[in-house]
């Protein structure tokens, strides 16, 4: 391959990253929104109103090739919104309610080891030793955060506990959507991808929304910056967030996408501090 041959792959590799910059700092403003939302807004509902929004946004731009990707990789789409939605939901959106946002940011660091080996697994990608040694470094922030509310006294340090374990299962969660969702965005585009888990996501957390609807009264009473920041997750962080995420895994590793996004915990810690009060 010439230099000139070579520039168009450069540059879109070097495209690839940038995506990644913004998706980075948009992610770390997730926990900090999310944190706003879920102290008044159920946890059931929320979930549909935010991925349900984003997912009718993109609807008239993908229907074709959202109808072919239902026909041809339904089972894969099935499991990508069941990771993504409901699943990750339950655990992210009650983790965040009991957790404070820096240990949510800090947690999830460690998405890069579960995407890296269940990627592994599956054949996506070789575990070079480099880079599971590298991947591992990230989740010893974790260990100290979980050791560190072991050593608290008192009903706090348990309930904050309990939000870091919820926060693992939702890392667990997410790094294998990322893992099942990369032959998707592969085969028929990142926005296709997004909008069916999505869409499908959404009908998934329909019977969870019933179970825990609070009444009309409840969400009556809801503040203007509870709305304004599920207004905020489901245009911003949803809908350009993971389009930036999905463009990006058009171009380069599942586990090389999530350990980029390793550095939105640093940025979540400061959100925390200026936004939430938080030490």
């Amino acid at each position: 391959m010439t230099d000139e041959d070579a520039e168009p792959t450069r540059r879109r590799e070097v495209g690839a990253f940038v995506v990644l910059g913004l998706m980075v700092l948009i992610g770390s403003t997730t926990a900090t929104a999310a944190k706003f939302a879920v102290q008044e807004l159920p946890a059931g509902l929320l979930p549909i109103v935010r991925f349900g929004g984003a997912g009718l946004c993109l609807l008239p731009w993908v229907r074709r090739p959202l109808w072919r990707m239902v026909r041809e990789d339904g089972g894969r789409l099935l499991a990508a919104a069941a990771f993504c939605v409901p699943i990750n939901q339950a655990f992210f959106l009650n983790g965040t309610r009991l957790a404070p946002t820096s240990h949510v940011g800090l947690i999830y660091a460690a998405c890069p080891l579960v995407v890296l080996l269940l990627a592994a697994a599956l054949g996506q990608e070789r575990l070079a030793p480099q880079r599971l040694a590298g991947v591992l470094m990230t989740i010893l922030g974790v260990v100290v955060i979980g050791l560190g509310n072991l050593w608290q006294s008192g009903p706090g340090g348990r309930a904050t506990l309990l939000g870091d374990l919820l926060e693992v299962g939702a890392v667990v969660s997410w790094g294998a959507y990322l893992t099942v969702n990369k032959p998707l965005v592969a085969r028929h585009g990142s926005l296709p991808a997004l909008a069916g888990t999505f869409l499908l996501g959404s009908l998934l957390q329909g019977p969870i929304a019933l179970a825990t609807w609070p009444g009309r009264t409840a969400l009556a009473a809801v503040s203007m910056p509870a709305w304004l920041s599920l207004a905020y997750l489901t245009l911003i962080v949803s809908l350009l967030g993971l389009a930036c995420q999905n463009r990006a895994l058009h171009r380069l590793d599942a586990s090389q996408v999530a350990a980029v996004g390793n550095l939105a915990p640093i940025l979540t810690v400061v959100w925390g501090v200026l936004l939430l009060g938080e030490p």
